[in-house]
């Protein structure tokens, strides 16, 4: 028989056992959790030609002197700033060189107050590589990269030294990093009549590049999703060339994953492009060939329209990227009165800005016409 002694011990016994083992169950029915990290995504915006001709600089002239371009981006500035990241081709040199008067075709030249508008408007990564970096020579090349920078642009394409044409470019947009590849096919020839540095690391020209290299040293730096933007192909043409095929089929296989094209001054098919590495393995990467011209005085047919084109960078639970959400604005260049602005054919077809005459108003419609039959219907047309 227990006593009431031994009773007693046991049930002190028993109770320290179930203190013990509480603290256990309590663990094992709430275990410590890691925090699950959100996916990642980014929306980018990017255009093609920022031109300055001469009608754009005697628009911009003030009274006193200085500039003012905000007018001709005032209609569509809050269609380039919808999105985390805006990328444009800047196709002027910017700063004075020497005596030289500012000036539009064939040798752009443009004053700094252009960056300012352009800021303004929403852009935040500039390509420097294309066909008028030279235009005022190496020393005007340096001009522009120094008051690009001053202006709080990301750039690439157009260097001041060897190191710094060494150096990935690479950018971080919603903690996504982006490597940026800019090229271009030609300089105009000026290239001959410059400082040597501009053929040693000045401009980076696609006849010297080595793609694959190019990606795996974005890569190696961090880059998460890698964009090339190549000034190619032939002007005034709505197809891109075989030969232009061709280039971008070799970025897509060396690691590219989205091409924004520039230079025929025309808008060109936008579509998903496959091709295989060196692997044998098929990879898939959007390509604009041309995004055409987003503001110049261009008159001819199809050089007065242009698409900025918007997709979302989406992270895979792989840590990989998807491309999606592409879609465009169409944009029509409103050239009269003493003015020349960029605005959304779409937004503006059934209501054209006030002012707008007839004539232009109906180009405008028929631009947009003409963008809806060139870009597949699976890609939406966007009014702002």
């Amino acid at each position: 028989m227990f006593t009431r002694a031994m009773k007693r011990a046991l049930a002190l016994a028993l109770a320290a056992l179930l203190c013990a083992a509480a603290p256990l169950a309590t663990a094992e029915a709430n275990p410590t959790l890691e925090p699950v990290q959100p996916l990642r995504s980014a929306r980018i915006r990017a255009v093609g030609d920022l031109m300055a001709h001469q009608k754009q600089l005697d628009y911009a002239l003030q009274a006193d002197g200085s500039y003012d371009f905000h007018p001709q981006y005032a209609l569509v500035a809050d269609s380039l700033a919808d999105a985390d990241y805006t990328i444009a081709n800047l196709e002027t040199t910017i700063g004075k060189y020497g005596s030289m008067a500012y000036s539009g075709f064939p040798l752009f030249n443009s004053p700094e107050a252009l960056l300012q508008a352009v800021k303004d408007a929403g852009v935040d990564f500039l390509t420097l590589a294309n066909n008028h970096m030279l235009d005022r020579y190496y020393e005007g090349m340096l001009n522009t990269v120094n008051a690009v920078e001053a202006h709080g642009f990301d750039h690439g394409g157009a260097n001041r030294s060897p190191e710094e044409r060494d150096a990935p470019v690479v950018v971080e947009v919603n903690g996504i990093k982006l490597g940026m590849l800019c090229y271009t096919q030609m300089t105009n020839g000026m290239e001959d009549f410059c400082n040597s540095a501009v053929r040693e690391f000045g401009i980076n020209y696609m006849r010297k590049a080595n793609y694959k290299q190019d990606v795996r040293k974005l890569r190696d730096a961090g880059a998460e999703v890698v964009i090339a933007m190549p000034h190619w192909g032939e002007e005034y043409f709505r197809r891109p060339e075989q030969n232009t095929v061709n280039q971008a089929k070799l970025l897509i296989a060396a690691g590219v994953d989205v091409i924004l094209g520039s230079h025929p001054h025309m808008v060109q098919p936008v579509e998903f492009v496959t091709a295989k590495d060196d692997e044998g393995h098929e990879r898939t990467g959007l390509v604009a060939y041309c995004l055409g011209n987003f503001i110049s005085n261009m008159s001819k047919r199809y050089t007065d329209s242009g698409i900025i084109l918007d997709f979302t960078l989406r992270e895979r639970q792989d840590g990989s990227f998807a491309v999606e959400d592409v879609g465009c604005v169409p944009v029509f260049v409103w050239r009269q009165d003493g003015a020349i602005r960029a605005l959304s054919s779409l937004q503006y077809y059934d209501v054209p800005p006030e002012g707008m005459a007839s004539d232009r108003a109906e180009r405008m419609r028929q631009s947009y016409r003409e963008l809806r039959e060139l870009i597949d219907d699976s890609i939406p047309m966007l009014a702002q």
